[in-house]
């Protein structure tokens, strides 16, 4: 898992092995990048001694561990009444073709927040976020911030642009790749617009959490970033307690906005030795009472209707997940690296998404 550094995750493991002094759970903490941690899962799987009994998965990890025959299928082991709980989009972003593989524990969703304290009106469309952000930001404050570093976080921040415009990546289920059509384009210009103008500079080397902390010490007007974030800005310690609100991504006028959905469940290894335990683990973190405590500690959105603020939900109900495909890491490898070079000015956008385009094609065939 990622670092535990409020210990939340070490208290609820915890309360597990008290309850089953037979069967403990130990944890691994890896590096906060999602990235290096699938690599790590990746490579314990590939060896077929499995190393993790337990995954804790991210949703664009799911088609490509299932595809190669590295879970357990989870789908007899889920009682209705959770099935019914649980949020429909995370379940289907859980399964892979057809069949259940991870049992979502949080979800997320990627979003737009502002301090209501300077913008009176929230911010409908890209050029009410531009207009906006120029017209509140000074030498102290940025306008908008997001994450730029070449990384996962880049895919979904250009997503929901790219979306925002009318456009797509890649159809899943036809594997036709639309990169480099017009509204591509519009997008990868919007996004590079902001650097140096109402973004700072540093942006392409932002990831949630240097952008999160600049706004949170209000030393910005918008931010995009993640569902946990309101928690956290809410905090009595928070500079901005009370003047954060929070909207859709923008989209382009005629357009409609989508969130990117994001989240992370549990899933079991196949070459688990201890399948039952490790389900009785599964079982007891996605409990309603564990997933409401984690988040009140770090922020984390549970994956059940019942638990889900009221404020998320119609953010969620337009959530849009990652293209689910096997081979959804290269892509994004490939999204990732064509999008860095164009916002460093190395290429050129149109050149960026058509390369971007044709090493998509390559990959994921007709």
């Amino acid at each position: 898992m990622e670092p535990d550094g409020s210990g939340t995750w070490s208290d609820v493991i915890q309360r597990f092995n008290d309850l089953h002094p037979d069967a403990r759970i130990r944890m691994v903490e890896g590096p906060p990048a999602t990235n290096t941690r699938e690599d790590m899962y990746s490579t314990a799987f590939l060896s077929q001694s499995g190393g993790y009994d337990v995954v804790f998965c991210d949703v664009v990890w799911v088609p490509k561990f299932a595809a190669a025959g590295w879970l357990l299928d989870l789908s007899d082991r889920l009682p209705a009444a959770d099935r019914q709980d649980f949020l429909d989009e995370d379940l289907k972003a859980g399964s892979y073709r057809g069949r259940l593989y991870r049992v979502p524990a949080f979800t997320d969703a990627g979003v737009l927040y502002y301090r209501k304290d300077l913008v009176a009106d929230s911010p409908a469309t890209f050029d009410d976020l531009k207009k906006f952000s120029e017209r509140f930001k000074d030498e102290k404050r940025w306008g908008f911030l997001w994450q730029g570093k070449q990384y996962e976080g880049l895919v979904t921040n250009f997503l929901e642009v790219l979306w925002g415009y009318g456009g797509d990546w890649i159809d899943a289920e036809t594997k036709e790749v639309f990169l480099d059509r017009p509204e591509a384009l519009l997008a990868l210009q919007f996004v590079k617009s902001t650097i140096g103008t109402i973004s700072p500079p540093g942006v392409t080397t932002y990831s949630e959490e240097e952008s999160r902390n600049l706004f949170q010490d209000g030393r910005a007007v918008f931010l995009r970033n993640w569902l946990y974030v309101w928690a956290l800005t809410a905090r009595e310690d928070s500079p901005v307690k009370g003047r954060v609100g929070l909207v859709p991504m923008v989209h382009a006028p005629g357009k409609t906005n989508r969130a990117t959905l994001g989240g992370w469940g549990f899933a079991i290894s196949r070459f688990t030795s201890n399948p039952e335990t490790a389900w009785k683990f599964v079982e007891f973190i996605t409990r309603p009472d564990q997933l409401q405590y984690i988040h009140e500690r770090l922020g984390r959105v549970p994956a059940r209707k019942s638990l889900v603020p009221p404020e998320f939900e119609p953010i969620l109900r337009a959530a849009r997940p990652r293209p689910a495909i096997p081979e959804y890491a290269q892509a994004s490898d490939i999204l990732q690296r064509w999008l860095s070079a164009a916002l460093s000015d190395r290429v050129s956008p149109e050149f960026a998404l058509r390369e971007a385009a044709r090493e998509t094609r390559l990959l994921v065939g007709p």
